[in-house]
């Protein structure tokens, strides 16, 4: 099964970080040295066994999201 997952928010507020966290083994001190995502940032991983995620990491200033969605 494949699923996309989009993170979209506010610039700090974690996006990043949670998608570390979750998919990468980061712990969370470990956090503090990602640099912000310019743009958007696309990976693939695969998550509990057969499920497979395209992931979306939106930058989080307001004319990444916005393009990111097609309002521009």
């Amino acid at each position: 099964m494949t699923k996309k997952v989009l993170l979209m928010g506010r610039s700090g507020s974690g996006k990043t970080s949670m998608r570390s966290i979750i998919f990468a083994d980061y712990m969370a001190r470990d956090t503090m040295r990602l640099s912000p995502t310019i743009d958007v940032e696309y990976s693939h991983v695969r998550f509990l066994g057969n499920l497979h995620l395209h992931l979306w990491d939106c930058g989080g200033q307001v004319c990444t999201c916005a393009d990111s969605i097609g309002l521009k």
